[in-house]
């Protein structure tokens, strides 16, 4: 652990339930970090197929089901709002029958994402989707999470690390090597699961809000003048972005284009 300003969350760090619901305590009384997540809320249930039962892995700090109430959030601990207790790497699903797996935030603390992957292969129907939104380490975003966030960051890292606990072990790096590093051994591990969209966002934003465990540096009026600048300095999104947001889709084949 890093710099971990918030006394609530340095006092229960090292327990995953109760960090869980600390978090969902900070999202819910922080209006401006509340509005950050809102927008990738959004962007992720936009991306969504319609047609069968879409699944939200680490549901447990969030308030997706705001903006997909069928949503079944599932998270590797029983608290509230929880309707299913499982591990992202043995999904208690049958085959093809699920639609959509969602996830915000959560993919850099699966300790094998192929085998996570190749789970979710298993488990969705032709056509369905994995809608992914994690931290992306571009050269502005490498500073503040190596340095400043108090997650452990590596981008040099392998894309597998030993299984601990599911809130304290991680590599805020992970996405960023497997879509960016590695992205020819994603493909040819997995041939069927096709990228069709792709979205690097979030400069300053995430941390002027000072996510969980820092004060919000602006108030919440700002949120919309502050987006509008990035809106603006999209051209050098891969520059300054902090997060990835990416579309995967399940093709019988293995063909289509990427």
């Amino acid at each position: 652990m890093k710099f971990l300003f918030n006394k609530k969350l340095k006092k229960v760090w090292g327990d995953d339930r109760e960090v869980t619901l600390v978090n969902q305590e900070i999202l819910n009384n922080k209006p401006v970090f509340r509005k950050l997540i809102t927008e990738y809320y959004r962007e992720m249930a936009a991306a969504l197929q319609e047609g069968g039962p879409t699944l939200e892995i680490g549901s447990g700090g969030g308030f997706f089901r705001e903006h997909h109430p069928h949503a079944i959030a599932s998270d590797m601990l029983q608290v509230p709002g929880i309707d299913v207790v499982c591990d992202a790497t043995q999904l208690p699903f049958r085959e093809s029958s699920l639609k959509n797996i969602v996830m915000r935030g959560v993919l850099h603390h699966i300790y094998d994402p192929i085998l996570f992957f190749e789970e979710c292969e298993r488990a969705l129907a032709e056509g369905g989707r994995v809608i992914i939104n994690d931290p992306y380490i571009s050269p502005f975003s490498h500073f503040i999470y190596k340095y400043i966030h108090f997650e452990f960051c590596d981008p040099g890292a392998d894309w597998k690390f030993d299984r601990g606990q599911p809130l304290m072990d991680c590599n805020l790096a992970l996405a960023t090597i497997i879509f960016k590093k590695r992205l020819a051994d994603f493909k040819q591990r997995l041939p069927r699961l096709k990228i069709v969209r792709t979205n690097y966002h979030t400069f300053f934003i995430y941390l002027l809000t000072g996510g969980y465990s820092y004060p919000a540096l602006i108030p919440s009026w700002m949120f919309e003048p502050v987006m509008a600048v990035e809106r603006l300095l999209k051209p050098l999104r891969m520059l300054l972005s902090s997060t990835l947001f990416i579309v995967l889709e399940k093709r019988g084949d293995g063909g289509g284009k990427d």
